[in-house]
Parts: C-alpha cells; sequence; structure tokens
C-alpha cells in the first residue's frame, strides 16, 4: 500500500512517517514502478513497535539507536547488554511512575470518600480539623487529604 493509506491505517500522518524514514525508524518494503513507497506487513509491525518504544518513555533517538543496534549479521553481547541496559532504566521508570500513580490513586479515594459524607453532613463549615474532628466517616487518625485542604483554605 501507499504512504497515505499506510499512515491512514496507522493513525499517523503522512509527515510523520516520512520524518521516521529520515531518522531511519522505518523505510518502505519496496517501490512501485512510479517510484511510490509502499509499505506492508512488516512495516506495521515496525510501526507498532515503534509507538510501544514511545509509550515506553523512549525518545525517537533512542528507539533509532534500538533498531540500529542489531547488526545486519544478528545482535551479539554488545547489544544484549546494550538492549538490557535501556530496557531496565525504562522498567525502573516505569515501576516509579506506577507508585506515584497508586500514590495519586489512594489520595483520590480518600478525598472521594471524604467529600461523599460531606455532601450529607449538617454542619456550615466543612472539612475543617476542628468541626470535623468528631465525625463518624474520618478513620481516628486520619485528616482532611492534602489535595482538599489546599483546595478549600
Amino acid at each position: 500500500m501507499q504512504i497515505g493509506e499506510f499512515a491512514e491505517q496507522a493513525g499517523v500522518s503522512v509527515r510523520a512517517i516520512r520524518y521516521y524514514e529520515e531518522l531511519g525508524l522505518i523505510r518502505p518494503e519496496k517501490r512501485s514502478p512510479g517510484g511510490f513507497r509502499l509499505y506492508g506487513p512488516e512495516s506495521h509491525t515496525r510501526l507498532a513497535v515503534i509507538h510501544f518504544l514511545k509509550e515506553m518513555g523512549l525518545s525517537l533517538n533512542e528507539i533509532r539507536d534500538i533498531l540500529l543496534a542489531k547488526k545486519p549479521s544478528g545482535g551479539d553481547k554488545s547489544t544484549v547488554a546494550f538492549l538490557l541496559k535501556i530496557f531496565s532504566e525504562k522498567l525502573q521508570m516505569l515501576e516509579s511512575k506506577m507508585d506515584a500513580l497508586r500514590a495519586m490513586k489512594t489520595e483520590l479515594v480518600n478525598a472521594i470518600r471524604i467529600l461523599r459524607s460531606c455532601e450529607n453532613c449538617s454542619r456550615e463549615v466543612l472539612l475543617d480539623a476542628l468541626s470535623c474532628g468528631d465525625c463518624v466517616s474520618l478513620a481516628v487518625k486520619e485528616k482532611v487529604p492534602d489535595t482538599l485542604q489546599v483546595i478549600l483554605h
């Protein structure tokens, strides 16, 4: 298929495909007799891998380095070491992000639970340490999440 159809199926612009070609990330599988770039299943797979690596947080230059790491004759110990280093670093970064997201989720779940209990509260001042100190909806040592305190004060 030609570049326009390939780009449309892949969900990217023709310009992006051409830019990826300039960087050496992707290349047409062949050319038509008229000189048009032609792409097939191998190009789709390669583009899917590029998108996966981008989602992992790799830059296009890092992706190019990864894709060019394998020698035409195949991978060697230095290729393995290079990929292991990059993938280990990205895994560590991803785990840190996941920890941060879990903490954010906990904060939001707590804030929503407290806000839901406040919806039916008869007090005039809500989410205040003094007036909410005896609230049955707050656990004994629980405090109003920082998010709510900053927003409401």
